[in-house]
């Protein structure tokens, strides 16, 4: 159990841990995880009840502004305690660096409402993780990955399993690839060489509808 620290009303005269819980939510929302974690959650006991407690604040989690580059995967243990405390309703989920197999099972096994799903330079990850993901997140409807490439197998995976797929991006030069449903965005990008053929492109648009 956390320890009950005795609370001071700040000098201004003005009694932060009053806030209503709406305006605290107001408040979060517009922190990134790591302060909520770290600095809101710790201000008093009301503040850190809403961080706690409060699925509906853990709907979005975006953990790609960091400055811990090759030492990004300190943010593993914050990043589930995150996604702990979305109660099943994390909806949108964004990593740097530091995403792998693991953590992409830790969300799975927390959540199956996932519609975005951002992955940046996670050079640990395999394919049988992102096939795995998608298999069993059937409401993704925006997959990005901006990293390597993935054999159109994989891709056919992610468009049959995601029906509710809208976009789905590699790397980070696009090509647009024609596709029977406007409303459908696939892109296929290569950062070394120029794409020759669209095969993983037309793996995933041939199951998209």
């Amino acid at each position: 159990m956390e320890p009950e620290e005795e609370e001071e009303r700040p000098a201004c005269g003005r009694d932060w841990a009053e806030l209503q819980r709406d305006v605290l939510m107001l408040i979060f929302l517009k922190l990134g995880v790591m302060e909520v974690l770290r600095a809101a959650g710790s201000v008093c006991r009301s503040w850190r009840k809403v961080a706690k407690e409060e699925p509906e604040l853990w709907r979005r989690i975006d953990m790609t502004d960091h400055p811990y580059g090759f030492e990004a995967f300190v943010l593993q243990d914050p990043t589930k305690l995150a996604i702990d405390r979305s109660g099943g309703l994390l909806e949108e989920f964004s990593v740097d660096y530091f995403g792998d197999d693991d953590l992409l099972r830790y969300l799975c096994d927390r959540t199956s409402v996932l519609k975005r799903l951002c992955l940046i330079s996670c050079y640990q990850l395999s394919e049988e993780a992102i096939a795995e993901t998608a298999k069993r997140q059937p409401l993704l409807e925006e997959i990005q990955i901006t990293f390597g490439s993935f054999s159109e197998k994989v891709t056919e995976i992610v468009g049959k399993e995601c029906p509710q797929l809208k976009s789905f991006k590699f790397n980070t030069k696009w090509y647009n690839i024609p596709h029977t449903d406007p409303h459908v965005e696939v892109e296929i990008s290569d950062d070394e060489e120029e794409i020759s053929d669209d095969d993983e492109a037309l793996g995933i648009a041939k199951t998209m509808y």
